[in-house]
């Protein structure tokens, strides 16, 4: 029996048990999530196209499970009409915008509708998914954990030579193909147990805003939280051996707010933000001294990029200067993702844009749906943020107004960010 097979029928089993522990499920498939890379890279790299979904998989089984337990659970959803409504405006549009007749053919379509509305159910699932605010804790604090090994597992990456098997991407084929380095230097930007370094920059700003607001509701005390510590100080460690900007970009412009709704305005914020600055000098201090060499390429990749102010304005400007060229509908949803070359293998690359190719997400949703839609999928992101704000002000207990930081800060970043074309960020936005 052939290993695909056995990947498929592991699958198959996977959703039958999901659909009947679709709570457990939801926790499995964001471990998934972290771990998918990893299998996909060195445990079946002849079916990483299968173990791609291995996650969706698990989703799928749990959505079915959950939509049969729903009568039971008597959930209803928030009152939030206005963002259901456009919810569902967006939903009739993607599904039109599969037959855009500028697609090359509809699976390219199908796989673009994947990619920006899979995930969205996990959003009205997720409440359920958790009995109290102390097992969502507990899973919370046990999932930032996994950064450690994660993260052990950079290091040995950034100190291995490119040619290493530690340091390989996910790839449709057998071709070792390039791997990323810090210009000139030797050293690798490194992926942990991601397919590319994409993905495990969004699982490190998840992950550093989340042990962040931990310890906020621990008023940032040593006893008791040291892995916490530990885990920080290795995400903060692997954001500098990516040799991403972006994730320390966003964690510099968010801290203000960080330190104003998770640590000030709180019960006795005064002495918590003291142990923050004793915390984060030592956790700061520890990670130069241990990764001076990932601090050197860093910082010397971050000098040797002189367009800031273009790339930081781009996510702004791209949608504009796309619009008169875009038409009223795009060219369809999927037309611009990182697979559509390989669903429409008898067409030329991207010749269906007609040359209009861009980096930044916003621009290519704009290319993709065309301005109406473009203004549906983002009120929904601008929505969520400012909702996510107003509960900070009104929820009860610290955890809860921590978690809610937690969600206002990462949805700040995914209005510029990816949500669509990035698929860790995505599951991730709408968990």
């Amino acid at each position: 029996m052939s290993i695909r097979l056995l990947v498929m029928l592991a699958g198959a089993a996977s959703a039958l048990w999901a659909f009947s522990h679709w709570r457990k499920a939801v926790q499995y498939a964001m471990v998934m999530l972290i771990l998918e890379g990893a299998i996909r890279k060195w445990v079946f790299p002849g079916s990483q196209d299968l173990v791609y979904f291995a996650k969706d998989v698990l989703l799928l089984g749990a959505y079915l499970g959950f939509l049969r337990d729903r009568p039971r659970l008597r959930y209803r959803l928030p009152a939030v009409p206005a963002f259901h409504a456009v919810l569902v405006l967006a939903l009739l549009m993607g599904l039109l915008q599969i037959f855009n007749p500028d697609l090359p053919n509809l699976l390219v379509g199908a796989f673009g509708f994947k990619a920006y509305f899979f995930y969205v159910p996990l959003m009205f699932l997720l409440p359920q998914a958790f009995a109290n605010g102390t097992e969502l804790a507990r899973f919370l604090r046990r999932y930032v954990l996994l950064s450690i090994p994660v993260g052990i597992l950079a290091v040995a990456q950034f100190f291995s030579p490119a040619t290493s098997v530690l340091n390989t991407y996910a790839r449709a084929t057998d071709d070792t193909g390039y791997i990323a380095t810090f210009g000139s230097s030797t050293y690798v930007r490194v992926t942990g147990t991601f397919a590319f370094i994409s993905g495990y920059t969004a699982y490190l700003l998840v992950t550093a805003i989340l042990i962040l607001v931990l310890l906020s509701v621990n008023r940032w005390r040593l006893r008791g939280n040291i892995l916490l510590f530990t885990a920080l100080g290795m995400t903060l460690l692997g954001m500098l051996m990516t040799g991403s900007r972006g994730p320390v970009l966003f964690l510099v412009l968010l801290f203000p707010l960080y330190w104003w709704l998770a640590v000030i305005r709180e019960r006795g914020g005064g002495a918590t933000f003291g142990r923050l600055i004793l915390a984060l000098t030592l956790v700061g201090g520890l990670v130069v001294s241990a990764g001076e060499k990932a601090l050197g390429a860093f910082y010397g990749r971050a000098l040797g990029f002189s367009d800031v102010s273009g790339r930081v304005a781009s996510p702004l400007l791209s949608p504009y200067l796309l619009l008169p060229d875009v038409g009223l509908f795009g060219f369809g949803i999927g037309a611009t993702h990182q697979t559509a070359a390989t669903l429409a293998p008898r067409v030329i690359p991207y010749s269906w844009l007609r040359g209009m190719l861009v980096e930044v997400e916003s621009g290519r949703v704009m290319i993709e749906l065309g301005p109406l839609g473009f203004l549906l999928v983002f009120f929904l992101r601008l929505y969520l943020a400012v909702f996510a704000f107003r509960q900070v002000m009104v929820l009860r207990t610290r955890f809860h107004r921590a978690i809610a930081t937690a969600c206002f800060l990462f949805f700040l970043t995914a209005i510029p960010g990816g949500v669509v074309f990035d698929v860790t960020a995505g599951v991730y936005y709408w968990f």
